[in-house]
């Protein structure tokens, strides 16, 4: 029986060299530097989204290769003018592909499903629970905020969320690009994780969670926005850095103050974007 594993790669470095990249660039067009204008253009943005999935999914990601032919196909052909005898084609064709991917992604979550059920049947008199599959395990559709089954990576207890966007993983690990995902955390061994979202969004209600310690929560955003709806006795102490974005904290205070034995560390960067945080 196969534990789930962790990932080599986060995808905060590849994040990071976005950035990077983006600020070099805005730099530079402020100083005079002559900046070609196919940089700025909207093909461009899809391909640097691509080469992020690309990398964060350590090159597994059909989204990744997705955006990155469509963003180098319509670089070339508007900025270039490469002609390559499919204009009529790339988008029935892209469908396509598009298709059977959604198709085969359903198969695997069925798989995964199936697994875990047998595996519960077979262990609930011993009252563990853990599932049998490991790659299957990370189910792409968390971008599209369909359900997907997470690890909980430092103590190998298995999670899973449900299609109503409840979940009991122990272990956030949210991607969120062109789309919205909606999640309710149950755990009550909550231990940090990372969110990531690009030209999308993020609700994560925490009110159910609960944990002892102190726990950090990565969360990167460009051109988008998360939004925490958290216990308001927990300590949040935001450590984000923000570019041309915003940071509400909204929360209502009790009067006995906050909890100092739940604190919660906000790292990560925020680029046109925005972090709301809330109670109720």
């Amino acid at each position: 029986m196969n534990n789930f594993k962790k990932s080599n790669n986060d995808g905060n470095i590849a994040f990071g060299f976005i950035i990077l990249g983006i600020g070099i660039i805005l730099l530079l067009k402020k100083v005079g530097i002559f900046i070609p204008g196919w940089v700025l253009t909207w093909p461009m943005i899809l391909i640097a989204i691509g080469t992020f999935a690309i990398i964060k999914h350590e090159f597994k990601s059909f989204f990744g290769f997705f955006m990155l032919f469509f963003g180098t196909y319509f670089l070339l052909k508007n900025e270039f003018d490469f002609e390559f005898g499919i204009s009529q084609y790339i988008w029935p064709l892209g469908l396509i592909a598009l298709g059977v991917y959604l198709i085969t992604q359903r198969n695997r979550e069925n798989r995964v499903i199936a697994d875990i059920r047998n595996n519960w049947q077979a262990n609930k008199s011993s009252g563990t629970f853990k599932s049998s599959s490991v790659e299957d395990a990370k189910v792409v559709g968390d971008d599209a905020g369909t359900s997907s089954f997470n690890s909980s990576q430092s103590t190998g207890d298995s999670g899973f969320t449900r299609t109503t966007g409840t979940s009991f993983a122990d272990r956030l690990n949210i991607d969120a690009v062109f789309s919205g995902v909606n999640r309710k955390l149950m755990t009550k061994n909550f231990q940090g994780g990372k969110i990531t979202t690009a030209f999308g969004g993020v609700d994560l209600d925490l009110t159910q969670a609960d944990f002892n310690g102190v726990v950090t929560v990565q969360i990167d955003i460009i051109f988008g926005g998360v939004k925490l709806i958290v216990p308001p006795h927990w300590d949040i102490r935001t450590e984000v850095s923000n570019i041309a974005a915003g940071i509400e904290d909204k929360r209502y205070f009790r009067d006995g103050g906050v909890d100092p034995s739940k604190v919660v560390v906000l790292k990560g960067t925020i680029l046109f974007g925005g972090l709301e945080i809330k109670s109720y």
